[in-house]
């Protein structure tokens, strides 16, 4: 680990008045925060992983193919802003063409978007984005309810959850769209 990381964490920390001298256990603080922070953030410049793809046997139009719903996908990010946790699910919807991805492909690329600094808005559009890049669906929707440590412990202090939406093709207006969106608010397909 850089030396110069660790020894900013540690000017930091007795700046804000946050020293071992007045509390032991600050010690071996900045190794460990400048060490979380390399964990987390380590991927940031990777390339998504690799999508399984598959034919799809739902080839149609936009008004008759059935849509895939992954719902309740956990995730966790830090806020780019004050470099605090802010987690939840995430549920993605698209309406197939001619490939489908595997389940597990979807879960990795939600946690390659998040493992940056992030915001919930960037974070639903960069994955909504990239779906359809990879698939060129119909359409896709991405849901992401999240609670945001930022608003929680400063500011507001105010416990909530926001709800950000990124869609694309025939899912970003009409009757399908809203479908799916009343699917969500009467708690889903389980």
């Amino acid at each position: 680990m850089p030396d110069d990381a660790v020894e900013h964490a540690r000017a930091l920390f007795e700046s804000l008045g946050l020293s071992p001298e007045d509390d032991p256990e600050l010690a071996q603080t900045p190794e460990r925060f400048t060490e979380l922070l390399r964990d987390l953030f380590s991927d940031r410049d990777a390339s998504p992983p690799a999508m399984s793809t598959f034919e799809s046997d739902y080839v149609g139009d936009a008004d008759t193919s059935e849509p895939v719903l992954l719902e309740d996908l956990p995730f966790y990010s830090m806020c780019v802003h004050h470099v605090v946790p802010f987690f939840g699910t995430i549920d993605v919807v698209y309406i197939p063409d001619e490939t489908m991805t595997g389940f597990g492909s979807v879960g990795r690329i939600i946690d390659h978007f998040a493992a940056r600094p992030q915001i919930q808005e960037r974070l639903v559009r960069q994955i909504a984005e990239h779906l359809d890049a990879e698939l060129a669906p119909e359409g896709v929707l991405v849901r992401c309810r999240a609670r945001q440590m930022c608003m929680e412990m400063r500011g507001a202090t105010k416990r909530g959850r926001l709800t950000s939406l990124a869609s694309t093709g025939c899912l970003t207006e009409g009757e399908r769209r809203r479908d799916i969106l009343a699917t969500f608010e009467t708690g889903g397909t389980s």
